[in-house]
């Protein structure tokens, strides 16, 4: 495999490849936890070898709560990624985060059920610690890039994570709101996890489209609305791609980061 790879990318919904990325290859196969979503690209940017994976499938055939996440991440983990940039659609439960508007979240609320969390294919039984999830030095490289972009950005969030397909009601959404939480996604929830399992580097891209049921009165998913979404939608797909290529080139050789001393140690019953 690539043992030059370092960098992974997921593609959330709207991001099936990176324009700009020189393309190598694609590469199909299976690991110990099954067949991921898709072939992965191999591919190169700024001297720097990358792999890509769409989340759902380049088809977007996958819905959230089959999405073989283990796999994925296993995936990456094959060929020798040790980071993960990981982009997500979202919606806002907080006025002042706004549609167009990134966030790089640092705690995620799991509210999804029945999801594959756990496999003793990897390395046996382990406890892992998740008091913080996401990669400070991964989030603070975001932040930067995304500011120096002049891109209205976020951090220090937290995700809350629904089954999915379907939305939240709007008494969900409320109660969502109502407990100081920041934005809603559907696939944060176990990917996180497992790159914390597998030893990898993660942060998350989160791209708001709208505001969640519950905010009255605001720009939300319906008919009325759905061709602006749609226009931030395609908007956000554009941020994103040029935010990761400014975070690419830019890599550092190594990290220093909270998140370091879980991916050092195991954690064994």
């Amino acid at each position: 495999m690539e043992q030059d790879i370092k960098i992974g990318i997921i593609g959330g919904s709207g991001i099936y490849n990176l324009e700009g990325m020189k393309e190598i290859k694609r590469i199909s196969f299976n690991t110990k936890q099954g067949k991921p979503s898709d072939k992965i690209i191999i591919g190169k940017y700024a001297n720097k070898m990358v792999a890509f994976l769409p989340r759902h499938g380049f088809n977007h055939s996958i819905p959230p709560h089959e999405i073989p996440y283990e796999a994925n991440i296993a995936a990456f983990k094959k060929i020798g990624v040790s980071c993960i940039i990981s982009t997500s659609m979202c919606g806002s439960i907080n006025l002042k985060i706004k549609p167009g508007d990134l966030v790089f979240p640092d705690q995620f609320i799991n509210f999804t059920h029945s999801r594959k969390e756990f496999s003793k294919n990897i390395d046996g039984i382990i406890h892992i610690p998740m008091a913080s999830p996401y990669c400070s030095e991964l989030n603070k490289i975001f932040y930067k890039y995304a500011k120096s972009m002049k891109m209205s950005a976020h951090r220090k969030k937290t995700v809350v994570v629904i089954q999915g397909p379907r939305y939240s009601t709007k008494a969900e959404s409320k109660w969502f709101s109502f407990q100081g939480w920041d934005i809603i996604n559907m696939t944060q929830y176990p990917e996180c996890y497992f790159a914390r399992r597998m030893k990898i580097h993660y942060g998350t891209i989160g791209l708001i489209t709208d505001y969640d049921a519950g905010l009255n009165g605001k720009l939300k998913w319906t008919d009325r609305d759905a061709k602006k979404i749609m226009t931030i939608f395609n908007n956000n797909v554009k941020k994103a791609n040029s935010l990761i290529f400014q975070v690419i080139k830019n890599f550092p050789d190594k990290f220093i980061c909270d998140c370091c001393e879980y991916l050092t140690k195991s954690y064994y019953k």
